[in-house]
C-alpha cells in the first residue's frame, strides 16, 4: 500500500469515527444537560419533568414515568410525563422482578406481558413497547419506564443507554428523598424552638452530608461522560499524528492538521477537568513539594497568559522554606492551584492595587478545626490563595464548589468547573478546603496531609528514537472498533506487528495456541469480561504475560489489581505515538 492509499484509508477511518462521534456526542450532551438539571433544580417534580425531556431524544421514547415501591410490595407512579399513567397499580411479575434485580428489560409487545395486561384500557391503547430499568436508592425501590406506541420499538442499543441514564434517574430520586427529608426537618425545627441550637447544628451536618453525597454522585456521572468524550476525542488527537508522518503534505495541509491536533488537545484538557470531578482520579501519587509546584506554575505559559490578559495585578508569594512534602498527584495539585489563582486574579481585575497572595506553611491541628469543611487532627502542609477583591456573598459561599455554578461567561472565561476541580482534588488527597470571606477579599486554604518518606531517584526519560520497535507482536484488546483501528495504525507506524480482538473472550481464543510479545489491554469492556478478568485468565494460559493497560478513566482499583497480578504500565486514552511508544518500550525492556 503506497502513502496516498494509506492516507485515504486513514481519512475514511476518520470519517467513520466522526459518524460515531455524532451519536456519542448527543448522548454525552444529554448526560451533561441532565447533570445541570440535577444541580440547578430545586423543585423535585420540576426536576423530573426536565429530565424526561433531556432523556427523550437519546432513549427515543414517547412517554415516561417513574414507579415507586409501596409498603404492600406493589408499585405506583411517582411522576409521569403523561396523565394516563397516574392512578395505575403495578404488581411485580416475572418481568418486573428481573428489572428489580438490576437487569434493564425491553418489552417488544406489552400486550403479551403480565404486568402490562393488567393495566387499564387507556394505558394498553397508548403503549405497545416499553423499556424498564431499575433506579433503586438505599431506602426505596423505583423503576424508570419508557414507552412507545409502536411494537418492537426498543432494542439492544436502548438497553445499553438505559444503563448510563439510570445514574441520572437514580440521583434524581435521591435528590427528591433529600429534599423531602430537608423539608420535613425544617418543619420540625420550626416546632422545636427550644432546641434551636441543636437543630442548627443538625442542619449544618445534613447540608455537609448532602453536599458530599451530591458531589460524589455528580462525580461518578461526570467520570462516565469524560470516558465517552475521551473515546470521541481519540480520532481527533490520534489520527493527526499519523497524518503528519506522511511526507507528501503541503505546508498548508500540515498547518491545518496541526491546528486540528491542537484543538483536540485543548478539548482533552476540558475532559481532564470533568474527569477530576470523579473520585479516585488522583490515585497515582508521588512525593511532592507544594513550593516547587507553585514555582513551576508561576513560570508556566498558562500563568504568563493569565497575567497578560489581566495586566496591573500583582501576585505575591510568602512560602515556608521548611515546608513538609506531601503524597500527591502533582498534576492535580497544579490544577487546584491554577484554578484558585485564576479565580483570585479575575476577582481583583479592574481594581487599583489588585493583589493576589500565595502562601504556604506547616500546621499541626491538635483538635478538630471547624470551617467550611471540618479539618481533623493531624499534620498538614497548607496552601493559601487570597485576594483583595470584593469577597463572596453568603448565598454564593454555599454553592461555589458545585459544578456549573459560576459568575463567569460560560465558554469565555471559564467552564464553571474550576472550584469543583479544587474540591474533588482535596477529597482524593484526604485533605480539606476552608474558605473565608470579608469585604476586603476572599481566602482559600487547602490542607494537605504531610508525608515524611524519603525521596526516590528519578528515572531518565527515553528519547523519541528509542520508541521504535523491531517487529514485536502486540495483541490489542478493546471493545471499541475505532480504538482498535487507532491503536493498530499507531503500532504499525512504531514498527510493531499488531493484531486486534474485540473482547476478553476473543483474546483467550486467540491466545490458546499463539503467543504475543505484549498485550495492549483496555480495562473497560462491556458486555463480557473486563480488562482485569481478561488478564487474570490470560496469565493462566501464559504466565508472566506482559501488558500495557489503557483506559479512558484514570488509575482505578481494577488497574492496580491487574498490576499486582503482573501487568505493567498504565496509560490513559486518547493515544499519542509518544505515550504509546514509551509505555510499550518500558515493558519490553523490563526483564
Amino acid at each position: 500500500m503506497d502513502q496516498s492509499e494509506e492516507l485515504r484509508e486513514v481519512l475514511l477511518n476518520l470519517e467513520e469515527a466522526r459518524k460515531r462521534e455524532a451519536v456519542q456526542r448527543r448522548t454525552a450532551e444529554a448526560l451533561l444537560s441532565g447533570l445541570r438539571v440535577l444541580v440547578m433544580s430545586e423543585d423535585p417534580y420540576e426536576m423530573f419533568a426536565r429530565l424526561f425531556e433531556v432523556m427523550r431524544e437519546p432513549l427515543e421514547y414517547d412517554a415516561a414515568f417513574v414507579l415507586m415501591g409501596n409498603e404492600d410490595e406493589s408499585f405506583s407512579p411517582l411522576t409521569s410525563s403523561e396523565e394516563a399513567f397516574f392512578g395505575t397499580i403495578w404488581s411485580p411479575g416475572a418481568m418486573l422482578q428481573r428489572v428489580l434485580g438490576g437487569q434493564p428489560v425491553a418489552v417488544f409487545d406489552t400486550h403479551l406481558v403480565e404486568e402490562w395486561k393488567a393495566q387499564p384500557d387507556r394505558v394498553k391503547r397508548s403503549v405497545r413497547s416499553a423499556l424498564h430499568f431499575s433506579i433503586h436508592t438505599p431506602e426505596k425501590k423505583a423503576i424508570f419506564v419508557c414507552t412507545h406506541p409502536v411494537r418492537a420499538h426498543f432494542c439492544k442499543e436502548h438497553v445499553i443507554l438505559a444503563r448510563r441514564f439510570s445514574v441520572l434517574a437514580t440521583q434524581a430520586v435521591q435528590n427528591m428523598e433529600s429534599m423531602e427529608k430537608l423539608t420535613d426537618l425544617e418543619r420540625r425545627l420550626d416546632a422545636e424552638a427550644r432546641m434551636a441550637e441543636l437543630n442548627r447544628r443538625l442542619i449544618e451536618s445534613e447540608k455537609k452530608l448532602a453536599r458530599a453525597r451530591k458531589m460524589e454522585a455528580i462525580g461518578a456521572l461526570a467520570g462516565g461522560v469524560a470516558h465517552d468524550l475521551n473515546n470521541i476525542l481519540s480520532g481527533v488527537v490520534s489520527y493527526p499524528d499519523l497524518l503528519l508522518m506522511g511526507g507528501d503534505l503541503s505546508p498548508n495541509q500540515r498547518n491545518v492538521i496541526e491546528n486540528i491536533r491542537e484543538a483536540g488537545f485543548r478539548a482533552v484538557a476540558v475532559v481532564e477537568d470533568l474527569l477530576t470531578m470523579a473520585r479516585g482520579v488522583a490515585s497515582a501519587r508521588e512525593r511532592v513539594n507544594v513550593n516547587q509546584v507553585i514555582h513551576e506554575y508561576l513560570h508556566s505559559p498558562e500563568h504568563q497568559r493569565l497575567v497578560q490578559v489581566h495586566p496591573g495585578i500583582v501576585v505575591e508569594q510568602a512560602l515556608d522554606k521548611e515546608l513538609f512534602h506531601i503524597r500527591a498527584s502533582r498534576i492535580h495539585v497544579t490544577k487546584a492551584l491554577m484554578n484558585l489563582v485564576s479565580n483570585a486574579v479575575e476577582a481583583v481585575q479592574g481594581r487599583i492595587g489588585g493583589l493576589v497572595t500565595i502562601k504556604t506553611e506547616n500546621r499541626y491541628i491538635d483538635r478538630p478545626l471547624k470551617g467550611y469543611s471540618d479539618v481533623e487532627v493531624g499534620e498538614y502542609a497548607v496552601l493559601t490563595v487570597e485576594d483583595n477583591g470584593p469577597g463572596i456573598s453568603g448565598h454564593e459561599l454555599d454553592q461555589i464548589f458545585e459544578p456549573f455554578y459560576t459568575k463567569k461567561v460560560m465558554g469565555r472565561s471559564g467552564t464553571g468547573l474550576g472550584l469543583t476541580v479544587v474540591w474533588n482534588v482535596m477529597q482524593d488527597h484526604d485533605g480539606y478546603v476552608d474558605v473565608s470571606t470579608r469585604e476586603s477579599g476572599a481566602r482559600f486554604r487547602l490542607y494537605f496531609p504531610i508525608t515524611r518518606e524519603a525521596p526516590r531517584e528519578e528515572m531518565t526519560p527515553r528519547t523519541g528514537q528509542e520508541y521504535i520497535a523491531n517487529g514485536e507482536t502486540v495483541l490489542v484488546i478493546d471493545d471499541m472498533e475505532d480504538q482498535r483501528k487507532i491503536a493498530c495504525a499507531m503500532l504499525a507506524k512504531l514498527g510493531y506487528a499488531p493484531h486486534a480482538v474485540s473482547s476478553g473472550e476473543e483474546a483467550l481464543e486467540y491466545l490458546k495456541d499463539r503467543k504475543v510479545d505484549i498485550l495492549l489491554l483496555d480495562m473497560i469492556m462491556d458486555p463480557g469480561m473486563n480488562g482485569l478478568e481478561t488478564y487474570r485468565r490470560i496469565i493462566e494460559i501464559h504466565p508472566g504475560a506482559k501488558a500495557v493497560i489503557a483506559s479512558g478513566y484514570s488509575l482505578s482499583k481494577d488497574v492496580v489489581a491487574a498490576q499486582d497480578l503482573g501487568a505493567g504500565v498504565f496509560i490513559r486514552k486518547p493515544y499519542t505515538l509518544a505515550k504509546l511508544g514509551a509505555a510499550l518500550k518500558e515493558m519490553l525492556l523490563d526483564t
